[in-house]
């Protein structure tokens, strides 16, 4: 039993030398320092450009749905100037032009919306709604401003084979009196029943007021085949 106890004895002390010879693990570093941030990299395909403010609308940004299908005229000139017409040079263009009208082509009906101070609701919800579409989107003056204007909606349509056409809108307005200006609209593949759009808004609207007189036409390969124009055209 001695022996035993001795043994036992020389174990536990060969125990306690081997941890005593075992390095204690090492104390956990501090974080003094963050690395040096980047920067992001530019990406011009993620980050679009500023829209560039040219103070006249409507521009790219202020046309909203409904003159984004629109021939429009929306600034001034100088009728001396330019290629408008009067009546003397009309009558003999008119002269020159070729036309044969083609039964199958078809002006179905032409309808024109007037957007400005002077509009004032009588109570028809489908007259309300169309000058509230037309100025959808507008927030500021300036796009109020741009979107005032005289609109024509041209229903039309083709029963005949499918081919190119142009639709031609001339009209004449309360200030300019005698002056005819003009507006075309290519309108290829054109088969069944069509709509072309024109308007007069902003600037040439304003100076030149409303349209007071207009003809709208309907020419394949420069020949006229339809037409249609106010009373007192």
């Amino acid at each position: 039993m001695r022996w035993m106890a001795l043994i036992a004895v020389g174990l536990a002390l060969a125990g306690i030398s081997a941890r005593a010879q075992t390095p204690a693990p090492a104390p956990n570093k501090t974080i003094t320092s963050l690395p040096k941030p980047t920067a992001e990299p530019e990406n011009d395909k993620e980050y679009a450009h500023p829209i560039a403010h040219k103070g006249d609308g409507p521009t790219d940004a202020d046309v909203g749905p409904v003159q984004r299908h629109f021939v429009m005229a929306s600034e001034t000139d100088n009728a001396d100037e330019t290629d408008n017409e009067d009546n003397n040079h009309v009558a003999s263009r008119i002269a020159k032009e070729k036309i044969a009208i083609d039964k199958r082509v078809k002006i179905r009906k032409i309808h024109d919306v007037q957007d400005d101070d002077s509009y004032h609701s009588v109570g028809n919800p489908a007259l309300d709604y169309e000058v509230k579409y037309i100025n959808w989107g507008a927030v500021t003056q300036e796009q109020l401003k741009a979107r005032q204007g005289h609109y024509f909606t041209n229903s039309w349509s083709n029963d005949g084979p499918v081919d190119d056409f142009v639709a031609r809108f001339e009209y004449r307005q309360v200030n300019s009196k005698e002056v005819i200006r003009t507006l075309t609209q290519p309108m290829p593949h054109v088969e069944g029943t069509v709509r072309s759009y024109f308007a007069v808004v902003n600037h040439a609207y304003l100076t030149y007021g409303p349209v007071c007189s207009w003809r709208f036409t309907i020419l394949r390969h420069g020949v006229v085949v339809a037409e249609s124009k106010s009373f007192i055209w």
